[in-house]
């Protein structure tokens, strides 16, 4: 006896199957934007329940981004909605630290320049934090219009590479040599840097923040401010403290956050805490570098 094809179980076969194809394909359609698109653009951050903040590391020290993390629920407001809760995502750089002692910082940022970009254009976060030397990873980022968005740097320093190189020469003979003394390298390499950073953060107040925290010892005053205020490139600082704009908090010890910035860039904040050039590592000031992302996100 022939039996009877159950059709409305077909039907509804078919119904899901065509249902994970189309599933399959979106997934696929966008996988492959992703894989072949453009460096120079940053796909639209994903629907979340919280922003990311995309912390990138050179040679850096280790930071206690679940202690960083905690320290913001800490200082969260009962009124403060899901929008400006943010997660710190790291990229696995691992060996850039080891290739960039041995070799270079160009050299590093040549072998891991292609995951760097990818990082970045799958993940679409909120805002990027670097470390120390990751000013250079930043500054490629931009450079290459990968990134357009608030950043965070944690006592920031340079390193010179090709992008820093062809930011000075601005058009000109790439094959021009760019003859510089040791004791000017360090100027040097903080012009080009402000140059480029500027592009993205930029002189008016529509620009994207840019948040800097660095140690309140004098090498980190010298090595960083004054070497941002010398290039010109955003004017003089002018520093606020004990007045009506000051920064103020509770965070550390009742502490004022001494903020300084710059006249011609209104966007960009920098603000001191206690430590050198480690303070970053040191757990009592977990929250204060919690202090510094909330800071990027005030506007947004």
């Amino acid at each position: 006896m022939r039996r009877s094809i159950p059709w409305s179980g077909v039907l509804l076969f078919l119904l899901v199957g065509i249902s994970l194809l189309l599933v399959e394909c979106s997934a696929a359609d966008h996988a492959h934007d992703h894989d072949h698109g453009d460096a120079a653009m940053t796909p639209p951050p994903p629907r979340r329940s919280r922003r990311v903040v995309l912390a990138l590391g050179a040679a850096n020290s280790y930071v206690n981004w679940t202690r960083v993390e905690e320290a913001q629920q800490q200082q969260m407001q009962p009124t403060s909605s899901s929008s400006t809760l943010w997660t710190v995502m790291h990229a696995d750089l691992t060996g850039f630290g080891n290739l960039m002692k041995e070799n270079g910082f160009q050299h590093a940022l040549d072998q891991y320049s292609d995951k760097l970009i990818r990082v970045v254009q799958r993940l679409a976060p909120d805002a990027i934090l670097v470390s120390s030397k990751g000013l250079g990873l930043l500054t490629y980022l931009i450079d290459r219009g990968v990134w357009r968005g608030p950043s965070i740097l944690l006592s920031p320093i340079p390193n010179w590479s090709n992008h820093l190189r062809a930011q000075l020469l601005d058009g000109s003979n790439d094959n021009e040599c760019i003859h510089v003394d040791d004791e000017a390298l360090f100027e040097v390499e903080w012009l080009a840097s402000m140059k480029i950073l500027k592009r993205v953060h930029t002189d008016t107040a529509l620009g994207h923040p840019l948040i800097v925290g660095i140690g309140t010892s004098d090498d980190e005053h010298f090595l960083i401010v004054d070497m941002m205020e010398e290039s010109q490139v955003c004017g003089n600082a002018v520093r606020i403290e004990d007045s009506e704009d000051a920064e103020k908090s509770e965070i550390d010890n009742g502490a004022i956050h001494i903020r300084t910035t710059f006249v011609d860039c209104p966007t960009w904040s920098v603000y001191s805490f206690p430590g050198d050039h480690g303070w970053k590592t040191n757990a009592s000031n977990a929250a204060n570098i919690a202090f510094l992302v909330d800071q990027a996100f005030l506007d947004a």
